[in-house]
């Protein structure tokens, strides 16, 4: 749970999303939760820090010149510093690099049984084990490396600004918000306006401007500045410079946040039983090691393709080509018995469902342990978009993401937690008392009642963000091979926004090659 105190608190954007009325209905005021970090190193200073960089089909099939996985992965190996390297199988060693700036590691053991358990269980499916995610195959259920390093969170800052080369060159403006691309009339791009100490300042450009302000910010800017749908500007009453679909198919992973309670093997039975953890709070503080240097179980990811797996016979396949493209991720997290009554404001922070649930999910927590599984659809059919709410740009803007929109998706949605139903009926599971708590949700049938149904309205109110939303900027329809936005000279935009599709991983990894990309693309023009 190492992001439960980041998630909703001042380093996180906070974003609230405009309600649809069939997705995230026991949220609260039925609006997701949309977070992003508010820090350097952006949301790589919040999120849950795993590696996963995707299927090569993914880039391929973007079918852009400079965008394949042939052309990307230069640049995912060339931030990559994975320090146990020497763990992986001899066949993972072409797909990987140990001398990065961005130091990849495992997570320290967590000395949860549930660690263990799970991967016992997805084995009793026949879901294979598989070493390296990033490497030759996709498939399978792992122990994951992440960004930590020595114990630590290897954030963008951490990785790239304590450089020293990067401290002599860069200056970095703190806590001063961008609000507009400042554009002459010839259409060319001069500087940035930002708001720094509540002084308004413009900032000049000796050559080009880069946004990366990511999948909310950057086309939030962007219309600002005239750049955008002329409809939607004109209606805000802004000049336009450059009629582009900015700000449109939105696309983010998005999951049924599903309970299991477990016998609970007495982790944390009370506030005394708190105080047992004294010894590894020493540990981490003198070594940064043990227990709190872990992920929890959320580094235990599963990557399958559902259509491969025989809901009838409960077993995997993977009998053809199509199998290695994943269409479900899980990650799973723990949470000791009693710990929702000992820290619910932080957990109803972190989570943002409404009272009706956290309180059915306190209540299961007085006598169980909770492990709460995500299983994301990876490749959603659903599309939403970000629009401004007002022409204050210090406002947040609108965010409609549209979860659930498309039918498919909930489908999908049910698929998975008839997966996760399956699991539970494996020996070990079943060995440890778990079983999935059917929450009592407005409108939703009685479980006995109806199964399937149960679980397709359960899916629109316990839905949730993957938090790797991208498109809103993509490549070919708002920029150009080389980032470069259409219609406006001298403005680019390097950011997740940029992504045409979403990838089968975590987001995190994609956004750091696309930082990687664009200082090529500087510097070959800087010298042609």
């Amino acid at each position: 749970m190492a992001s439960l105190g980041l998630l909703g608190s001042s380093l996180d954007w906070q974003y609230k999303t405009i309600p649809n009325n069939i997705s995230c209905l026991s949220s609260i005021g039925e609006q997701c939760r949309f977070s992003r970090g508010k820090s350097l190193g952006g949301t790589t200073a919040i999120n849950h820090m795993l590696y996963i960089r995707g299927n090569r089909y993914d880039y391929d099939r973007m079918n852009i010149s400079g965008w394949t996985w042939k052309d990307l992965e230069p640049y995912f190996l060339r931030y990559e510093g994975l320090q146990i390297l020497d763990q992986y199988p001899a066949s993972s060693r072409k797909y990987h690099n140990s001398n990065g700036t961005m130091k990849l590691e495992y997570f320290d053991d967590p000395r949860n049984p549930w660690h263990t358990r799970t991967v016992e269980g997805l084995k009793q499916l026949n879901i294979p084990f598989n070493k390296d995610l990033n490497g030759e195959y996709q498939i399978g259920v792992t122990k994951v490396a992440g960004y930590v390093y020595k114990g630590e969170r290897m954030s963008t800052a951490r990785g790239y600004l304590a450089r020293n080369d990067v401290k002599k060159n860069l200056k970095v403006a703190k806590n001063a918000f961008c609000t507009e691309v400042v554009i002459d009339d010839d259409n060319i791009a001069r500087g940035v306006t930002v708001v720094q100490n509540l002084q308004k300042v413009t900032i000049y450009a000796r050559i080009e401007i880069v946004l990366s302000a990511g999948t909310i910010g950057t086309p939030q800017i962007l219309m600002q500045s005239g750049v955008g749908p002329a409809d939607h500007l004109q209606e805000m009453g802004i000049s336009v410079r450059s009629n582009l679909p900015v700000g449109n198919d939105m696309s983010d992973h998005h999951l049924p946040v599903v309970i299991v309670k477990v016998d609970h093997g007495g982790l944390v039975d009370s506030l005394v039983g708190l105080t047992s953890k004294a010894p590894q709070v020493l540990q981490y503080l003198a070594s940064r090691s043990g227990p709190l240097a872990s992920n929890s179980l959320q580094d235990i990811v599963t990557l399958i393709n559902t259509n491969c797996y025989d809901f009838d016979l409960r077993q995997y396949s993977g009998n053809s080509s199509l199998c290695e493209l994943a269409d479900m991720q899980i990650i799973q997290s723990y949470i000791d018995k009693g710990l929702v009554a000992l820290a619910k404001p932080l957990v109803k922070q972190a989570i943002g469902f409404n009272d009706q649930v956290l309180d059915q999910i306190e209540k299961a927590n007085e006598n169980h342990g909770l492990i709460i599984f995500s299983p994301m659809v990876l490749q959603p059919y659903s599309r939403g978009t970000v629009r401004l709410a007002s022409i204050d740009p210090l406002q947040p803007p609108a965010i409609f993401a549209n979860y659930l929109g498309d039918e498919r998706d909930v489908e999908q949605m049910v698929k998975s937690i008839t997966f996760l139903e399956h699991l539970m009926k494996t020996q070990i599971f079943k060995k440890h008392k778990a079983s999935i708590l059917h929450l009592n949700l407005p409108g939703c049938p009685a479980y006995k009642c109806g199964r399937v149904e149960y679980w397709r309205c359960y899916a629109r109110h316990m839905t949730y963000s993957g938090y790797h939303a991208v498109g809103t900027c993509a490549l070919t329809r708002v920029v150009d091979e080389q980032l470069r936005v259409y219609g406006v000279k001298n403005l680019r935009v390097a950011d997740l926004s940029v992504l045409k599709n979403i990838i089968r991983g975590n987001t995190a990894s994609v956004s750091i090659a696309i930082g990687e990309r664009i200082v090529d693309f500087l510097t070959e023009e800087d010298n042609p």
